[in-house]
């Protein structure tokens, strides 16, 4: 258990300390270079993770029910529309695209202005119940926290950018939660059927990456 919190201490040091040195990494390798390397290293150290939470004393909390696995695939299906929605659509004041945000036509923004937070949160919340050990709990727990306080954390980080009218502007047409922007077009047609490829892709790889079969463990 000792290596899953190391793992998690540099998995957290990773995102704090290239955020904080962000505008100093920027100016000297460029924008596109940060994100590129960012991404690689949070893929990586996400990867490092999960492979000590694999690996940890299993320290049993709650019994395995299937039907655990029903509300797994229940909430997947939204986070990955939602994940779709952050790279299709521009998130001025969270993780995705910045540039090409129209006050006038919020879209995704209306319903949430951070889509792959809450996305990261639904699956955060649908992976604690069938893995009922210590160390799932606290993995998936952590995450599903470190997804919520982002949404208060990148809004500070994007206000920094920004000027005071340009950032009142955005939060006045947009909200962190609001299921009403759901009828007032959040979503696109390509957002969906890229959640829905997405969600197929992931329970195809889930066995040969994770080891484990969202399907097969639902009698699929």
């Amino acid at each position: 258990m000792t290596w899953f919190f190391v793992s998690v201490v540099v998995f957290m040091a990773g995102h704090i300390v290239p955020g904080l040195l962000r505008g100093a990494i920027t100016a000297r390798i460029g924008h596109t270079a940060y994100i590129v390397t960012f991404s690689i290293m949070s893929l990586f150290l996400l990867g490092w993770v999960i492979y000590e939470v694999q690996h940890a004393d299993f320290i049993a909390l709650w019994p395995y029910e299937i039907w655990q696995n029903h509300v797994t695939l229940t909430l997947m299906l939204p986070a990955c529309i939602l994940w779709a929605a952050a790279i299709i659509q521009p998130c001025p004041l969270s993780i995705g695209r910045k540039k090409g945000f129209d006050p006038a036509h919020p879209g995704i923004n209306r319903f949430t202005r951070h889509p792959l937070l809450l996305g990261m949160m639904l699956w955060g919340l649908g992976h604690i119940l069938p893995n009922g050990d210590l160390v799932a709990f606290m993995f998936f727990g952590g995450a599903t926290v470190f997804a919520i306080s982002g949404f208060w954390r990148m809004e500070k980080i994007r206000a920094r950018h920004m000027e005071d009218a340009e950032y009142k502007a955005i939060l006045d047409g947009t909200r962190r939660f609001d299921l009403m922007g759901i009828a007032e077009g959040a979503f696109g047609w390509r957002d969906i059927v890229l959640g829905i490829g997405l969600y197929i892709v992931i329970l195809w790889a889930h066995p040969h990456v994770i080891g484990v079969d969202p399907l097969a463990a639902i009698g699929g």
